[in-house]
């Protein structure tokens, strides 16, 4: 008899759980289709002790604040949404409190296991490494004097010379003061006569504007054999059924530059329950989380320790990554998609393309 009263109890409790109204809770993100897949897992956990649930919309990370704002300015409703660190101003007015770090990021390099033992440490290894493993459709590599230039069969890198953020990487590890006005205008016209000397050699393929996708492409066709990637990246490469291997920059002159980035929740809806989900979101528990399912790193001082210890290279190369603002983001945009590309193109000098430099980190230093 008291077996049944337990059993009669216990049976209440489940249909009265099941039977409980859920809010919905909308949160939109611009992550991966595998990264998103990583932050249902998490949001599910939260809502079998909590009584909501979770409506999560992902968008495309272009343009994604604009996106958001079509989303609100249609009279649906965004409670929490995952945003990148630099947010526009005008964006601004939809948010209420602080944002809060979901994930920082940085570049590191990745290599294809089936190609490459020993990644190049330093940028001279870097510049050896590219002649000496971009290879035509002969199996003759830059130093052969059979070489064919124009019928490259694999590439030893995916140089987007035309990203400031990747191209940043090059740059900033040559000369930690790339950045400021201190930077140092032999090195700066160093490291772009090297790269143009490989542009000009087709030592690295042609970068549009959609670089990503075609860099992403050619590196799971086994096209090219070592890119500058983030955490974001690896489980898409994965899916690929790609060995990549995952180093550090490479060295220049003074240091291994990447620079850091990141993405941010913020509250879209000043509600109680909202906010509950968003300190949840915010906590370390859900950092280590999301390490676990999609790689990403919250800076939480515990962790990343933790996480270099390991020998984790994401977590180590952070250590030396340095934040960009939005100022900093738009110059070094400007600045490699247009006068970068003039200058490789012969329609500026080395000494123009430099002044050119000078005149936006100026304005802005």
């Amino acid at each position: 008899m008291k077996v049944q009263k337990v059993t009669i109890v216990i049976l209440i409790l489940i249909i009265t759980y099941f039977l409980i109204p859920r809010e919905n809770i909308t949160v939109v993100t611009q992550m991966s289709e595998n990264e998103t897949k990583g932050l249902e897992k998490i949001l599910k956990s939260y809502s079998l002790t909590h009584f909501v649930k979770f409506d999560i919309r992902r968008i495309p990370f272009s343009g994604h604040f604009s996106r958001i704002k079509e989303i609100i300015d249609s009279n649906q409703e965004v409670d929490i949404a995952r945003v990148d660190i630099k947010m526009p101003e005008w964006f601004k007015k939809y948010t209420y409190g602080e944002p809060t770090l979901q994930a920082v990021d940085c570049l590191v390099m990745l290599y294809n296991k089936k190609y490459v033992d020993a990644p190049p440490n330093t940028l001279d290894e870097l510049w050896n490494f590219i002649e000496e493993n971009t290879v035509d459709i002969n199996g003759h590599t830059f130093k052969s004097s059979d070489f064919n230039k124009s019928k490259i069969d694999k590439y030893a890198i995916y140089l987007p010379y035309n990203s400031g953020w990747w191209m940043s990487t090059i740059f900033g590890s040559e000369d930690k003061n790339f950045l400021t006005k201190k930077v140092n205008k032999e090195k700066f016209i160093k490291i772009a006569e090297k790269i143009k000397y490989l542009y000009k050699n087709q030592l690295i393929p042609k970068s549009s504007e959609d670089f990503y996708d075609d860099m992403i492409k050619m590196f799971s066709q086994n096209e090219v054999k070592i890119i500058y990637n983030g955490p974001w990246s690896f489980s898409t490469l994965k899916d690929k059924k790609i060995d990549f291997g995952i180093s550090l920059i490479p060295k220049g002159e003074d240091t291994r530059f990447s620079p850091m980035g990141g993405q941010q929740w913020v509250i879209l809806n000043n509600k109680k329950i909202v906010n509950k989900v968003f300190k949840y979101l915010s906590s370390d528990k859900v950092a280590e989380q999301f390490y676990k399912y999609n790689n990403t790193i919250m800076p939480n001082r515990k962790l990343l320790e933790e996480l270099e210890k390991k020998g984790d290279i994401v977590a180590s190369q952070l250590k030396m990554a340095i934040p960009i603002d939005n100022k900093i983001d738009y110059i070094l945009y400007k600045f490699f998609s247009n006068d970068f590309v003039d200058y490789l193109n012969d329609q500026i000098t080395s000494e123009q393309l430099f002044n050119n430099w000078m005149k936006m980190i100026k304005g802005i230093n």
